[in-house]
């Protein structure tokens, strides 16, 4: 699912002495999570060009120089299931919007649009899903059904009806034109999934138009529409995720971002949302 958009943990070290320490540092961080049961594992690779690749997916054999090691490690415990409060900050707040999407084939990140359970994620996200799909709520032990309503046409975006008996906490849209290059952006989400309600923080870079995908990546744009380009620190399972200003208030939806810099990710501009899912909103 995730894995579609954005590369796990993928790290460009020059040197194998590098990459190596780096291994190890990762698993040495690995293993002091909390104490509880065995929940993931991480897959380490080398590439046939000796690049180090981290995923919560095992790689083909295809596409394996050498080994693949394999470490389970422990989920850390929810900020919300610490803290059973209000939300005592905007960021905060989104947090608690924001849920983990998992079946079989993986995993990824939505939010909450409204109280009535109506959500938003990436469109690559419910890519050829089944209803086997389940959100997982902050601060919440059951994992609730999860209906796909529609998705975009153009855009990497798609609603969702998460099946909860209850009002649910949700974001407001802020227009994306009123964005102004360096101001403070926030990603929230679940990279490698097991890292629940994770919050990244960056600047937002600018408006990075469709057209500039061929003109100056060389590439073919994977969805149609504009984009925002910011800085914030973002990995597999962070996609359908939020991207918030400083306020808690919505401006896109994680996508995808350049492997080979990590500084370069994109999201999907709120305006969109409103432009493709007008009739859900009202």
């Amino acid at each position: 699912m995730c894995r579609n958009r954005m590369h796990l943990f993928e790290f460009f070290s020059r040197s194998h002495r590098c990459q190596a320490l780096l291994i190890g540092l990762i698993f040495a961080f690995l293993f002091t999570a909390p104490t509880g049961a065995w929940a993931k594992k991480v897959y380490v690779w080398r590439d046939k060009d000796g690049k180090v690749h981290f995923s919560d997916q095992r790689p083909h054999p295809t596409k394996v120089q050498g080994e693949i090691g394999e470490k389970g490690f422990k989920e850390w415990p929810s900020a919300s299931e610490e803290n059973h409060g209000s939300p005592r900050s905007p960021i905060e707040h989104a947090v608690l919007c924001t849920f983990r999407l998992s079946n079989k084939r993986g995993g990824a990140s939505g939010f909450f649009i409204n109280e009535r359970g109506i959500a938003v994620t990436a469109k690559h996200v419910v890519k050829g899903v089944t209803y086997s799909m389940k959100a997982e709520l902050p601060g919440d032990k059951r994992k609730y059904s999860v209906r796909v309503l529609r998705k975009s046409r153009k855009h990497d975006l798609a609603i969702l009806k998460i099946l909860v008996d209850r009002p649910t906490p949700y974001l407001e849209i802020r227009g994306t034109e009123t964005l102004i290059r360096g101001e403070e952006l926030y990603a929230i989400g679940n990279p490698l999934i097991v890292f629940k309600e994770t919050v990244t923080k960056g600047i937002f870079s600018r408006i990075f138009p469709e057209k500039d995908f061929k003109k100056e990546l060389k590439i073919k744009p994977p969805f149609k529409g504009d984009w925002i380009q910011f800085s914030a620190a973002i990995i597999g399972g962070n996609s359908g995720g939020p991207l918030v200003d400083k306020d808690g208030k919505l401006v896109g939806v994680v996508s995808l971002g350049l492997k080979n810099y990590g500084a370069v990710n994109f999201a999907v501009p709120s305006a969109y949302i409103l432009k493709d899912f007008k009739s859900f909103l009202e």
